[in-house]
């Protein structure tokens, strides 16, 4: 019988295929970068824990600020030292082993003394300051490591301190929730690899400079996956038969900031690995290459670093005497600010701060705020892309939650309002948690992308930003390697992203939400009443003019009349997630009113505004439809054939469960005869271009269907390959 661990390997292996090659640091169909990482990365967490365990602590302080200089004041507590140490006491023992220098089961002292440039002192070693026993173990264990590309590609995901924590990782072993509940406190995810290449190759088409010499930051690198990336678009750049020096190039261009020094030190082993057959030539001690490219590393927090050029000019002024470190003090290298800056940063709290007060002064996504739990860490990372860059000529891009393009919330609107008035280009992608999601099936999350960049064409800070955006993308495990070679962007340079950034595919689109948001009618005002109610309520077999909506969303909006249970569903406990209730003085409006949000048409303007999942109440107001937008007729029209679509949902019934809870819904999809002719009216209505009805169509297939390919899906697809009469 196989372990789990080998079991997920085996699936990594068998999950290739010619079509879709195995790449270890990108989730793919039948593999998760997080299991990928839990099994090879086992035995090198365990020999770390044996090392710290074993660790002496009289000389460690000592013996590792000696031998790792990091340039920032230490003040560690000595088992987080000792974790730090034995870390790095394993960092260098794989290196050595990787090298091609030493043995492929080289002991930590043999390891260490080829890191030092083969020196014979041993007095002031980090494998020094551990029994021989544990030393002796700890070796055993990462004999089991097999040093394959593989283990390259994920090396940075192995270095990584937390460890596996995931819903699913501890599902499979509770000791996991600990380091679950870390990452998820510090916000910290994995980034895939073919995010970080598709980030960093876009940048890098957007940057109107020459990369190949551009000062790069991560504000928040971790281990350093951006630079990789970074790394092998400037090979790819290169060319195999150049003379590219990968040292010269990490150590000129690459630079990086986070508060956690064994992020850091990590960061700078990745890096080393990549230059391990440059050292004999240039007669340079691994350890000595190691400093050169930790010494671009930064231990701070990006939060307290002053932005380029500003501190400078204000105690020049001395209108603020600022106690803050300057951008140009940490990297004199790029003191007018980056060149490039791509990165992931946390997704937490900003939590309580004694430099709250600071922070409200310089971020404008905090101007005004008090500080609360509610507030977040990444809206002030995306002020870097244009705070620590290097005005009019830039490139910028950070992955974050969707929520920066739809939450309401002081703090998200400040920052859209920041981001709308600092000049530039801004382009968005964005992507959904369901079939699969950027991070993998074990960090469901909705993301955007954001590119930012400045060239002579673009507007200058100070001035309305230009604003390109596209569609809330799905794809599956089967379509994930043609995920990133298809986004596109939509310019919508006139649209005010303050209030939110709405997801548009192409011109018709762009040109129907502007005409739409233009018009002043709104749906509530054919209402008398808008509010919520329990399910049991919507199913109690009432007759009345009301229209009930579900309070959640995926592939259509869960619009029904007064309804009763169905025999075999009486008695049993249904859902007390309250749906929307919209109560009418009329019959005539309630039916024309559900033909309205039966519609493509809302459903896509609560997919081009909301998140692709919940179903809020600020939906109605933003349907721009009322009694007067239609002529007598048409309205008559609309409440026929709501009317007619009311009674064809009643085969398009379906049930879930939940925690043994019932919802009861009905699926439009297949009723496409009904839903033409009322997209026809709204369109008509509104003024829109005849192609917008089609595009409607087309869109609500696309989101539905996802991967046509997929033979799992086919029981959607059906819903568009049947008749289309329903």
């Amino acid at each position: 019988m196989l372990a789990t661990d080998e079991q997920e390997l085996l699936t990594l292996e068998l999950a290739a295929t010619p079509a879709r090659p195995k790449r270890h640091g990108s989730p793919r169909e039948g593999a998760s970068l997080a299991a990928a990482t839990e099994a090879k990365g086992k035995p090198v967490r365990e020999a770390v824990l044996v090392l710290a365990r074993g660790l002496f602590p009289e000389k460690l302080a000592g013996v590792f600020s000696q031998t790792f200089p990091t340039h920032s004041e230490f003040s560690q507590s000595a088992d987080s030292l000792a974790m730090r140490a034995a870390w790095n006491l394993v960092s260098i023992c794989l290196t050595a082993r990787s090298s091609g220098s030493c043995s492929p089961r080289s002991g930590f002292q043999d390891a260490e003394s080829w890191f030092r440039g083969n020196s014979a002192d041993t007095c002031a070693w980090l494998s020094a300051q551990v029994p021989v026993e544990c030393l002796w173990e700890a070796e055993q264990l990462l004999n089991t490591v097999q040093l394959d590309q593989e283990f390259h590609s994920l090396l940075p995901y192995l270095l990584e301190e937390h460890g596996p924590g995931s819903r699913a990782s501890v599902m499979k072993d509770p000791t996991t929730a600990s380091a679950r509940a870390a990452k998820r406190e510090a916000g910290v995810f994995y980034t895939p690899a073919d995010v970080a290449d598709y980030m960093v190759g876009h940048a890098i088409e957007l940057y109107p400079g020459d990369f190949l010499t551009a000062k790069c930051l991560d504000p928040a690198c971790g281990t350093g996956v951006f630079f990789l990336a970074m790394l092998r678009a400037a090979m790819r750049a290169h060319g195999v038969t150049s003379d590219f020096c990968r040292l010269d190039y990490i150590t000129s261009c690459l630079h990086g900031m986070d508060v956690s020094g064994h992020a850091l030190d990590a960061a700078a082993f990745v890096l080393l690995n990549e230059c391990l057959p440059e050292l004999h030539a240039r007669n340079l001690s691994p350890l000595n290459a190691w400093k050169m490219i930790r010494r671009n590393l930064a231990e701070t927090d990006a939060l307290s670093v002053e932005a380029a050029g500003l501190g400078e000019a204000r105690a020049a002024t001395e209108l603020f005497q600022s106690p803050l470190p300057s951008l140009a003090h940490l990297f004199p290298q790029a003191q007018h600010g980056f060149d490039l800056l791509v990165g992931n940063p946390p997704y937490a709290a900003l939590g309580e701060r004694s430099d709250f007060a600071s922070l409200t002064s310089r971020f404008a996504s905090l101007h005004g705020a008090k500080a609360a739990p509610r507030l977040n860490l990444f809206p002030l990372f995306v002020e870097m892309m244009w705070r620590f860059t290097k005005p009019g000529c830039n490139a910028a891009a950070l992955v974050t939650p969707l929520s920066l393009a739809f939450h309401g919330g002081s703090q998200f609107e400040n920052c859209r309002h920041a981001m709308s008035w600092n000049g530039g280009r801004w382009q968005f992608a964005f992507f959904d948690r369901e079939p699969h999601a950027l991070f993998g099936e074990e960090v469901k999350t909705r993301n955007a992308i954001l590119f930012r960049h400045e060239n002579s064409e673009t507007p200058r800070r100070g001035q309305a930003a230009n604003i390109e955006t596209g569609p809330l993308r799905k794809w599956t495990s089967r379509t994930r390697t043609r995920l990133f070679e298809s986004i596109q962007f939509t310019a919508v340079d006139s649209v005010e992203i303050t209030s939110g950034i709405p997801k548009l595919d192409g011109a018709t689109q762009s040109e129907a939400f502007m005409a739409l948001r233009r018009r002043f009618e709104r749906l509530p005002s054919l209402a008398m009443r808008i509010g919520t109610c329990d399910p049991a309520d919507a199913l109690a077999g009432e007759s009345a003019p009301k229209v009930f909506v579900g309070g959640t969303a995926y592939n259509f909006l869960n619009v029904y009349r007064p309804a009763s249970l169905l025999p075999d569903e009486r008695g049993m406990i249904l859902s007390e997630s309250s749906v929307h209730c919209l109560e009418f003085k009329t019959e005539l409006e309630a039916r024309a009113a559900f033909a309205i949000l039966s519609s493509r048409l809302s459903f896509w303007l609560w997919h081009v505004q909301g998140d692709g999942f919940h179903v809020a109440a600020w939906l109605f107001n933003e349907i721009p439809f009322s009694r007067r937008s239609f002529t007598t007729g048409d309205f008559e029209s609309l409440a026929l054939l709501g009317d007619t679509l009311w009674q064809k949902l009643q085969g398009h019934r379906f049930t879930s469960l939940n925690a043994g809870r019932l919802t009861v819904g009905f699926r439009p999809l297949a009723c496409h005869q009904e839903r033409d002719e009322i997209d026809a009216i709204l369109a008509r209505s509104a003024s829109l271009a005849d192609e917008f009805v089609a595009e409607l169509r087309a869109f609500v297939q696309r989101n539905a269907v996802v991967d046509s390919a997929d033979e799992r899906r086919s029981h959607v697809s059906r819903h568009f390959t049947e008749t289309k009469t329903g």
